[in-house]
């Protein structure tokens, strides 16, 4: 089974997702091949036979999608539909983290976050205005409701995210925020539409995802929170030095997705190196 990342240039000089390479490489050897849709990463291993970097544009031209392609549910699907790419397939971002063995029954566990028609406090915020806007049209097109914005790897098939899309996208659009949330989507769609017999568990009765977001932690609460857990997480405002810490302890050891001679990761607890501002 493979992984596709769909992914943009980080401020950190694409330390995230080195360091998610490499917790892959650790804790998930059964992987099949890794494909980085998007920008490339500078590090990354010429060897197309473990890890294959393909453009955006590269796919979206066929389908007169103009690029980039900031809206994740169209990049999910334009992603779904490299050739080489197994037919099911695990989606990663660069700021998920395998904190331990990854077992295949593991990666095929459907995981959602909450029931969207049971939350009773809605917050505010574009992320969380758009959860609510794919919630309501969801309701209004009699799907289910459940939330899989887990920030954890999602378990995808090539036809559930055709299926989802070529029913569905009439209301994605090209803005980053305002059309509908991509894994919420597609999988609602697919306990609406398929006959799936796999694991549907609540990520948080399961207790295995420890994540930071708004603010920097300190060392020790990445630690203590990280201990045991399978999957890490965190936002940009959280990526502080105490994090790249903990992760670059965690994952000292480059993994074969590295160039070989690629410069060191060096970080002085601030900036990692220079910063960039590309959307995929």
């Amino acid at each position: 089974m493979d992984i596709v990342y769909i992914y943009k240039h980080s401020q950190a000089n694409d330390l995230e997702i080195r360091l998610s390479l490499r917790s892959v490489a650790r804790f998930y050897p059964t992987v099949g091949k890794v494909w980085i849709f998007g920008d490339r990463p500078h590090f990354l291993a010429e060897d197309t036979t473990i890890v294959e970097h393909v453009p955006a544009d590269s796919l979206a031209r066929a389908l007169e999608m103009p690029t980039p392609i900031a809206n994740l549910f169209r990049a999910m699907f334009v992603s779904s539909l490299i050739p080489d790419l197994s037919p099911e397939y695990l989606f990663f971002s660069d700021d998920f983290f395998l904190l331990r063995e990854y077992a295949p029954e593991a990666a095929r566990t459907i995981r959602y976050l909450e029931d969207l028609d049971k939350v009773e406090i809605r917050g505010k915020g574009l992320w969380i205005d758009a959860l609510w806007r794919t919630y309501e049209l969801l309701k209004r097109l009699g799907y289910p409701r459940l939330n899989f914005e887990t920030h954890t790897p999602t378990y995808l098939r090539k036809k559930w995210v055709f299926d989802a899309y070529a029913d569905l996208k009439d209301f994605t659009t090209a803005d980053r925020w305002y059309g509908m949330l991509g894994p919420t989507s597609i999988m609602n769609h697919v306990l609406a539409k398929q006959s799936v017999e796999l694991p549907l568990v609540s990520i948080r009765q399961e207790g295995a995802r420890a994540g930071f977001w708004d603010a920097p932690p300190k060392y020790e609460d990445v630690a203590q929170a990280c201990e045991g857990k399978l999957f890490f997480n965190c936002d940009d405002k959280a990526f502080g030095p105490d994090v790249r810490r903990y992760l670059l302890e965690r994952f000292a050891t480059p993994s074969k997705y590295e160039k070989p001679g690629s410069d060191a990761i060096v970080d002085d607890g601030r900036a990692t190196a220079t910063c960039f501002q590309v959307i995929v």
